[in-house]
């Protein structure tokens, strides 16, 4: 019987994984002033340093911010996903940082409602809401560090991002517990309220995996170091590509996972993430994929065969490590047959083709 699931071969983006650290500058008596279109920017020397270049407003600002350093850090969002590449990626300083802890920048306030992960990552590096400074008023900054970010969405990460996720992972799970639970565990998404996509049929994949002796887990009723120790401690992590899988980022190296993916193309943040972890992941499309709206999500997609679907994912959780091989077989094996299927409907057309050159032509009327 053809495999129901296609291995992901082409990513949505780049994945660029660099050694050398991103740039990282320190900035003596900077200004935090109202744009003239509104909101506010940071001001070095006259000129706008945290966007597009602009003279710097008029007027110096009264208040001064301590004399302390104030890292520079994009705004904290409430969505797990962009937290872990958008936040995080310019805090890569503080995995080596030496000294006191610094004070955070930040142009946008602390999310209303979400900012439970933001405050377990943050703890992690010795920081709290508290360490957050919100400019949102006019302000000199006597001693501001600005770093470029260490990951680039579905483009490139550098390798101070990957020592970054080491640092705020590091203590939650044991070299002694890695890989110590063979039972494989599929991250659901049945009962996340909101988000990018959902499988519209999950829960019949589910279902199925748990009868063929899967543990379900729904991560996001489960705290921030309890997610990287399951990663860690289990030897296969399930899942449809989401946000939970931005976890193993934190984990223990080396991760297997098996992702089922809407598309055939990868994002590449996922290709990213896992580089910098060093983990084998594997990602899969299922044939005869459908897709719908889906309340609450930007979009819904429905597994054709979820119950054939399932099996296979627990079959190539026992058979990880022969996987490569065996997709690569199955590959060949389906090139093999579609050019033997093109080769017939060619050879077919020109027996047709043949015969209607010598069927005599009716003389016109």
């Amino acid at each position: 019987m053809a495999s129901r699931l296609r291995r992901c071969r082409e990513l949505w983006g780049d994945c660029v994984l660099s050694e050398a650290p991103p740039h990282l500058r320190t900035v003596a008596e900077a200004a935090v002033l109202p744009r003239p279109e509104g909101g506010f920017g940071i001001y070095a020397q006259g000129v706008r340093i945290d966007g597009p270049e602009e003279a710097v407003p008029d007027g110096p600002p009264q208040e001064s911010a301590p004399d302390v350093p104030h890292l520079f850090v994009d705004p904290i969002v409430p969505h797990y996903g962009h937290l872990v590449t958008d936040t995080l990626a310019r805090l890569w300083p503080l995995a080596g940082w030496q000294g006191p802890r610094p004070k955070l920048l930040s142009l946008a306030p602390w999310p209303e409602a979400g900012g439970e992960a933001a405050a377990a990552i943050l703890g992690r590096l010795g920081l709290s809401r508290a360490d957050l400074v919100v400019a949102d008023r006019p302000m000199r900054i006597p001693h501001l560090v600005l770093a470029d970010p260490a990951f680039r969405e579905r483009s490139l990460a550098h390798r101070a991002f990957g020592d970054l996720c080491r640092a705020i992972g590091q203590g939650l799970w044991r070299e002694d517990e890695v890989d110590a639970v063979g039972r494989p565990v599929y991250l659901s998404k049945a009962r996340l309220a909101a988000g990018i996509s959902r499988i519209a049929n999950e829960e019949a994949i589910a279902s199925e995996l748990d009868r063929l002796g899967v543990e379900i887990v729904f991560p996001e009723t489960l705290p921030f170091g309890e997610q990287v120790r399951l990663f860690s401690t289990r030897r296969v992590v399930m899942g449809s590509t989401g946000s939970a899988f931005h976890t193993a980022a934190f984990a223990a190296p080396g991760r297997r996972i098996l992702g089922l993916n809407w598309m055939r193309r990868l994002h590449a943040n996922f290709a990213l993430l896992d580089a910098i972890g060093g983990h084998r992941a594997r990602y899969y499309f299922p044939v005869g994929t459908r897709y719908a709206q889906a309340e609450a999500f930007h979009f819904g997609w429905t597994v054709r065969d979820p119950r054939g679907v399932a099996a296979e994912l627990v079959e190539r959780a026992h058979a990880f490590e022969t996987l490569d091989a065996r997709d690569a077989a199955e590959e060949a094996a389906e090139r093999t047959a579609l050019g033997r299927a093109m080769g017939f409907a060619t050879a077919l057309r020109g027996r047709i083709s043949r015969h209607l050159r010598k069927v005599p032509r009716r003389p016109a009327e």
